[in-house]
């Protein structure tokens, strides 16, 4: 198996799991009332918010990835990348990234919204 096969699966189950919970996340703040046109002109998009993450992240990691490769600490089967490189590094190798970006946050939207309510003190059992 090539790495861009593993990466594939591994990108199109984090999307879903993106998409399903961006959907979810925003019925629950319909449902809440949380959506106001004054505060959302205010705040940059949500999908802005995503994208410079994305950005500031994936130059990180091509910086480190380019790093650790050249110094020897992580070597791929020439046989089994695509031979996009960026560097050094492997395009294979910014798959991680983009899924971080997709599921970390999402993941913490979906248990915020889902999780004790807010403005509970700590501990209490009300």
């Amino acid at each position: 198996m090539t790495y861009s096969l593993l990466n594939s699966v591994f990108l199109a189950v984090a999307l879903v799991f993106f998409v399903a919970s961006m959907a979810v996340i925003g019925v629950q703040m319909r449902r809440r009332g949380q959506r106001s046109t004054s505060r959302s002109a205010r705040r940059p998009n949500l999908l802005v918010k995503y994208a410079l993450t994305l950005l500031v992240l994936l130059v990180f990691t091509a910086v480190f990835d380019n790093l650790i490769i050249g110094a020897g600490i992580v070597a791929y089967d020439p046989a089994k990348i695509s031979g996009i490189m960026i560097g050094i590094a492997p395009i294979e190798d910014f798959a991680y990234t983009v899924a971080a970006v997709l599921v970390l946050p999402t993941l913490w939207g979906v248990l915020g919204h889902f999780g004790p309510l807010k403005g509970k003190p700590a501990g209490s059992s009300k």
